[in-house]
């Protein structure tokens, strides 16, 4: 007779995708930065230039902190 038993279980690992989480932190980061520069003054700049370089520091934050949640979201997963 054989002995049927079923293979031992192994933890699965519930990984969040960091890519996802880069580019949620960037289109949110340049929604907020495109209205910070459409409200405010201008100064120098002309108001296209302001929103775009608003727009383009809100995706850079945004993604750092998308980044940052990912890693954090990813120790909180090896637990």
């Amino acid at each position: 007779m054989s002995d049927h038993r079923p293979p031992p279980l192994r933890p699965v690992r519930r990984a969040p995708n960091i890519v996802a989480f880069l580019l949620t932190g960037a289109v949110i980061g340049i929604a907020i930065g495109s209205l910070i520069g459409v409200r405010a003054s201008t100064g120098n700049y002309s108001h296209g230039t302001a929103v775009g370089l608003l727009a383009v520091t809100g995706a850079v934050i945004g993604a750092v902190i998308g980044g940052l949640l990912a890693v954090l979201m990813d120790h909180r997963s090896l637990r």
